[in-house]
């Protein structure tokens, strides 16, 4: 005869059934949230990136506008350089000895041909000539007046002696006879000592007569009385 399972036998629940009972249950996906917190996202690095490539861009332009700048102060830096070259240049031509060639602060021009020397120069050359007038008379005028250097003195007595009467004084350069005491130039060293201030100690510049300070430059070349020809 076959077993008759009782009622609370059918009724009762598997162990099985009771775990599955247990479990937690799955969270609910909310797929519009998720999509709208991508859709943001994707907005935000969008507006990033857009922000980025205007950086980029303006960078882009200052550095166009910064290159242009750089190429402008360069065009102007060279054409300062060949100002200052050809004022440089200027000073120096105005400024040179004809005879030296070296650059004079203080300049004397020669009336007769208008020759510009340094006083060094023209004083030596002068000198040079006296010197020779002089010594070609050795026998006529006394030893002691034909000592160097000669001096104003030295000029006064050869004349009051009646040893010199004319001088034959003459240009270094193009040998114009000079008659007239040479003409300093006036204003020249201020101009030129401003230039320097600016431009700079130019080459070869001639170092200055301490004769340059005395109150008759020319008092032991030239006398009143005496005729230059």
């Amino acid at each position: 005869m076959p077993t008759t399972r009782s009622h609370s036998t059918l009724c009762r629940p598997s162990s099985s059934s009771k775990r599955s009972s247990g479990l937690p249950r799955k969270p609910k996906v909310d797929s519009n949230r998720i999509l709208k917190e991508v859709s943001d996202m994707a907005a935000f690095f969008k507006k990033e990136v857009k922000k980025s490539h205007l950086e980029v861009t303006k960078l882009r332009i200052a550095k166009k506008r910064a290159e242009k700048a750089l190429c402008r102060a360069r065009a102007m830096q060279e054409d300062l350089k060949a100002t200052v070259q050809q004022i440089t240049a200027a000073r120096d031509a105005v400024a040179r000895c004809d005879v030296c060639k070296g650059c004079a602060a203080q300049q004397f021009i020669l009336v007769e041909c208008g020759h510009v020397s340094c006083y060094g120069c023209l004083r030596n050359w002068f000198h040079a000539s006296l010197r020779e007038q002089i010594d070609t008379d050795s026998t006529i005028i006394p030893e002691y007046l034909r000592r160097r250097p000669v001096t104003a003195e030295t000029l006064t007595e050869l004349y009051d002696g009646g040893y010199l009467d004319i001088v034959l004084y003459d240009c270094p350069v193009c040998e114009e006879p000079v008659r007239m005491k040479p003409t300093k130039v006036n204003k020249f060293s201020d101009f030129f000592e401003v230039a320097n201030d600016v431009l700079g100690q130019p080459k070869g510049r001639v170092v200055n007569d301490p004769h340059l300070s005395d109150p008759d430059l020319w008092k032991d070349l030239f006398h009143d009385e005496i005729q230059y020809v």
